[in-house]
């Protein structure tokens, strides 16, 4: 018996949960049976599935390995954070597609291709569902904001 009159043995609900120590814009979790893994930010998750997207792997398993951790410790770090794989990965998508779509004269072909929808037109579905415009609508107007020349707000002195 330990001298606080219980047994040496742990039961489940006096095992401590892990910690989280913040590193470096990583997380280290420990626990007393695990040895420390570092874990990636939510910055280091978007850049490689940036990163994989240009060599065709932005699947959960291909950024869990590029990150070095397992696919499942990847997403349960991700729902920590309160967002998923798919989750990042879409955002990501629809981050790049206006990107290219506002500076580019790439056409929705190679812009969907680059991004790894299957065809232009599921990309442009999946791109008018979230901006609620089709995309050469979109990059229309941006187009037309960009070359439309600054209103010039009148000065109190102007007056």
């Amino acid at each position: 018996m330990a001298a606080d009159g219980q047994t040496g043995r742990r039961n489940a609900c006096n095992i401590e949960p892990p910690v989280l120590i913040s590193l470096e814009g990583a997380k280290v979790s420990r626990s007393p049976a695990m040895k420390a893994i570092r874990l990636p930010s939510s910055h280091a998750v978007r850049a490689r599935i940036v990163a994989s997207l240009s060599h065709g792997d932005s699947t959960l398993d291909g950024t869990a390995r590029a990150l070095k951790v397992s696919t499942r410790t990847l997403q349960r770090h991700l729902g920590r954070m309160g967002t998923s794989h798919s989750e990042m990965l879409a955002e990501v998508r629809l981050s790049i597609a206006c990107r290219l779509l506002a500076d580019s004269n790439k056409r929705l072909s190679d812009i969907a291709k680059f991004l790894g929808y299957a065809n232009a037109s599921s990309f442009s579905r999946n791109f008018a569902r979230l901006m609620k415009v089709q995309p050469v609508v979109y990059r229309r107007q941006q187009r037309a904001r960009k070359h439309k020349p600054a209103r010039r707000r009148p000065c109190a002195i102007d007056r």
